[in-house]
């Protein structure tokens, strides 16, 4: 990182005052560890308060590495790298810059799930602001003032109902939104001062935590109605007072019924987006356009069916539904009609949508007529006959019963665990009898089990490629290990499919045009950058996504298609577009380098 930026220039490290000796080693962004040179320690009083030697930054990563690499748990191993971003935040981020493919599945998916899970338990030191509703009304301008930097760019905020599959964890949903942060500058570059992770304690319903007493978080029912959609105007008008207009606002983990809501309710007021919805909808998109090669035609041209009918899942139909409309010059209306949902209740019709009052309103632009009753994902795959096949099962009551359950006898056996987690056997909805149907619908049929964890994902790439004949485009929400098919011999290494290729390249882009708005067409101009990025060894490999270590340069490109599209819809900051090859080389110099300053 350090070559390609040139020498960085000396600065003074100021808090507020100018800082040295103990209160330097101890300051995490200053610090520098065995870094400092002995003129340093000398001019900042350190001398004595060092061992004698003197190491690299490269030097101590590879210290790093090697006491990570020396814990077996991925949870032990996450908790040591937030211990060392507590001591030495420069060389926390060059170790996950330099490590991305190893520790983006510590510090993210899946360990974070087990983190959040044991949060209150574990919890040591802050990261963030916590704003309760309990006793902050009134307060939360004055609770953003608390935090010491003033130009925040991007706030992602968690109320933490659905963390990642593991139902609602409260407060403890906060280890995903700092996991988030941390991953907004080592893979998007930005800055991690103008980062800033909020959790909304709005109570919970877990009545475990409930009854733990060690939980941090604020012990009363969630808060709903119109008190809570009060809470939350209070908030994004504080964070829009104290941060200005143009920051921009991520929800995380929201539940199914206030994520699309919140986000249709302060679309207009500032630049927002949902990572669970845009992010996942981006990727699966980004996914579905690098495997044409492999597939054939258009996205238009293949028929859809998504198992899982929440607002994830809609969320993936409509961000096709509308990559479609632009390419082939339909309206949306049209392009829906290639595109099917199944939910808990079966296949989603004109038919259903007529007798049953409490079928969601997100889900009513997908009910098409004239097509059968279908109570399982396999009769619908017969009826529908598509040529691709997602699933989506974000909602932990999907897997207990109804068609999103699998097989009978295995989701009604799936129990929850501690916090919300699962147990029991795994609930392959995508049966062997489901994936060679698919297998009879196409030459080379398009399956995602993008649900995770890995306890609730549809079915294994294994699985997949041995009922397809090695035919399959796969792609999942966990991470595989590469393995060999059967059907031919060779080596597979798929990749997951995270939203991670995603948005932190996308707030980029955002921060680079100084966006006023958020829309859609934005979202698919990052998926196309992503699958931009897949190469033909990439899909020889059954990867349908480029490779991590890449991240950075995947996010560039990510940030300079989103900037582009901002100039071009007219939501950018005034002034003549870039052009794309400039908004990349911007988008790399801004990014956040980790080498350390000269401190004179």
């Amino acid at each position: 990182v350090g070559e390609a930026h040139g020498p960085p220039p000396p600065l003074t490290p100021w808090v507020r005052q100018v800082i040295s000796g103990v209160q330097l080693i101890r300051n995490p962004r200053y610090n520098k560890g065995m870094a400092f040179t002995d003129d340093e320690r000398d001019r900042m009083h350190m001398r004595g308060l060092l061992p004698p030697a003197k190491f690299s930054q490269n030097m101590q990563a590879k210290r790093v590495m090697r006491n990570v690499r020396g814990l077996a748990d991925p949870v032990a191993q996450h908790f040591h790298l937030l211990g060392l971003q507590d001591r030495n935040e420069r060389l926390f981020y060059r170790v996950m810059i330099d490590h991305a493919e190893e520790l983006m599945p510590v510090m993210y998916t899946p360990t974070v799930g087990k983190v959040c899970q044991k949060f209150s338990e574990v919890f040591n030191r802050p990261r963030g602001v916590y704003v309760s509703s309990h006793r902050d009304r009134g307060a939360i301008y004055r609770i953003l003032k608390n935090w010491p930097e003033k130009f925040v760019k991007l706030v992602v905020v968690t109320d933490g109902e659905r963390v990642m599959g593991l139902g609602d964890l409260g407060v403890q949903g906060m280890g995903v939104a700092v996991s988030k942060t941390n991953l907004y500058t080592s893979m998007g570059g930005v800055d991690p001062a103008d980062c800033l992770p909020v959790c909304i304690d709005v109570g919970t319903n877990n009545q475990e935590l409930l009854n733990d007493p060690l939980y941090i978080g604020q012990k009363t029912p969630r808060l709903t109605g119109e008190q809570y959609d009060d809470f939350l105007d209070e908030f994004v008008a504080a964070v829009k007072r104290r941060f200005g207009d143009r920051c921009i606002i991520q929800f995380e983990d929201f539940s199914n019924k206030n994520g699309k809501r919140l986000l249709e309710r302060y679309a207009t007021q500032a630049p927002t987006f949902n990572d669970d919805i845009h992010g996942v909808a981006a990727i699966t998109l980004a996914g579905i356009i690098a495997a044409l090669p492999k597939t054939g035609g258009t996205v238009g041209d293949h028929r859809y069916l998504i198992a899982g009918a929440g607002e994830t899942g809609t969320g993936i139909g409509e961000m096709i539904a509308e990559h479609i409309a632009q390419t082939a010059r339909i309206t949306v209306v049209e392009a829906r009609k290639k595109i099917w949902f199944v939910d808990s209740k079966g296949l989603v019709t004109r038919a259903r949508a007529e007798v049953e009052e409490d079928l969601a309103l997100h889900k009513l632009p997908w009910a098409h007529d004239g097509t059968p009753d279908c109570h399982t994902v396999l009769e619908a795959v017969r009826a529908i006959k598509p040529t691709a096949l997602i699933g989506v099962r974000r909602h932990r009551h999907s897997l207990q019963k109804g068609a999103l359950a699998g097989p009978e006898g295995v989701g009604d056996g799936i129990i929850l665990g501690k916090s919300g987690g699962m147990a029991g056997e795994p609930p392959r909805l995508f049966t062997s009898e489901v994936l060679e149907e698919m297998g009879r619908n196409a030459a080379a049929p398009l399956i995602f089990a993008l649900s995770r964890p890995e306890t609730i994902s549809e079915c294994t790439a294994e699985q997949a490629y041995a009922a397809t004949g090695g035919r399959c485009v796969f792609a999942t929400g966990c991470p595989v290990h590469p393995f060999t098919s059967l059907a031919d011999g060779r080596t597979v290494a798929p990749r997951q499919s995270t939203s991670a290729y995603i948005f932190p390249g996308f707030a980029m882009g955002l921060i680079l045009a100084d966006a006023t708005r958020v829309r859609a067409p934005m979202f698919i101009a990052a998926a196309e950058a992503v699958a931009s990025m897949v190469t033909e060894q990439d899909l020889a490999a059954g990867a349908v996504y480029p490779r991590i270590a890449q991240i950075r340069e995947v996010s560039a490109r990510v940030a300079a298609r989103v900037a582009g599209k901002c100039y071009e819809m007219g939501l950018a900051k005034r002034g003549a577009a870039p052009n794309h090859d400039r908004l990349v080389a911007m988008a790399k110099k801004k990014m956040y380098n980790p080498a350390y300053r000269c401190y004179m």
